[in-house]
């Protein structure tokens, strides 16, 4: 894998490979990685490294702080018909205008994992409009699992939200384009609080926000190095999956780390200033295979909203 870096320190901080050679580049980069790079770092001094082994990424672009999100970098690129990398990641230590699902603000201090994947499938896919988000939240549910005293403690709630003991630890983001059944390219936007609590205006559906490290019984094990390890690692598995035509089974690890499953559930709309209006309520049943959510007394599954873990009563008392 080749990465870059602006600032060796970092790099040696998630890759924990202190002895490794950084070099300016030796040559002009591939052509794909040029406009990546370009607009990744702008004028900044980059450092070149290879690292051998470990999962199968081509690239690693390290930006200690990123003046914005490298998910919104990466879908802006490749509206642009900019040609990108297959299999390249880019990781930021910190970072600015960094935001969630419907563009909802992600505070983004240094010591926790705001990465974006750029895949380039050339290939059709099992429901290319969902899978994404699933391989997404999957590989960091497994990548969590890696991690000692943590295994089996965090949960997905619907639709894209990772969640231990109640609070949230992370969430992901996933954009496609699909020409004729074929997925040409993909991005996956992941963020998830490792060792630094952000600070957050507490609603009904994020109560509160946590950190693995927090959560871990096990704290010194819990880095920002050794969570990156165990996510490129699952994501590059799970992608392996996805392309074999074996999306049910990432799927089903979904629905089986599923927190609202059988659970009292509130569905409000998902538009800025609908944060309270209730479109369902009751419990639910399950996870159709585009992720629709299907809940008690009512015909249709759902599609889209925002979720409250409790029932209508729970949600006016508090």
């Amino acid at each position: 894998m080749l990465v870059y870096t602006d600032s060796v320190d970092f790099a040696r901080t998630v890759l924990g490979r202190g002895s490794d050679l950084w070099s300016a580049p030796a040559s002009e980069p591939p052509e794909d990685l040029r406009s990546l790079l370009e607009s990744a770092y702008g004028t900044r001094q980059i450092r070149e490294s290879t690292v051998h082994g470990g999962s199968d990424w081509d690239y690693l672009l390290l930006v200690e702080v990123a003046e914005r999100s490298h998910y919104d970098l990466l879908i802006e690129l490749s509206r642009a018909g900019v040609r990108l990398p297959d299999r390249a990641l880019c990781l930021a230590g910190a970072g600015e205008r960094f935001h969630g699902f419907k563009g909802r603000a992600w505070s983004a201090p240094p010591g926790n994992t705001y990465l974006s994947a750029c895949l380039r499938p050339s290939k059709a896919v099992d429901r290319p409009a969902t899978s994404f988000t699933v391989l997404a939240a999957v590989s960091v549910v497994d990548a969590i699992d890696s991690l000692p005293g943590l295994e089996g403690s965090a949960g997905i709630k619907w639709v894209n939200d990772i969640i231990i003991d109640d609070a949230k630890v992370g969430g992901v983001l996933a954009y496609t384009q699909s020409v004729g059944g074929t997925v040409g390219g993909a991005v996956l936007g992941i963020g998830v609080n490792v060792e630094t609590e952000p600070e957050i205006e507490p609603t009904p559906f994020v109560p509160r926000a946590g950190t693995l490290r927090g959560a871990t019984s096990r704290p010194s094990s819990c880095t920002q190095g050794s969570f990156f390890t165990g996510l490129a690692d699952a994501l590059d598995a799970n992608y392996g999956l996805l392309l074999g035509g074996q999306y049910e089974v990432l799927l089903q690890r979904y629905r089986e780390r599923s927190i609202v499953i059988g659970r009292q559930v509130t569905l409000c709309g998902d538009e800025p200033g609908s944060e309270l209006d209730v479109i369902a309520h009751g419990r639910a049943t399950g996870i159709g295979d585009g992720l629709e959510l299907m809940i008690e007394g009512y015909e249709r599954p759902f599609t889209k909203g925002r979720l409250i873990i409790g029932s209508v009563d729970e949600l006016v008392s508090r």
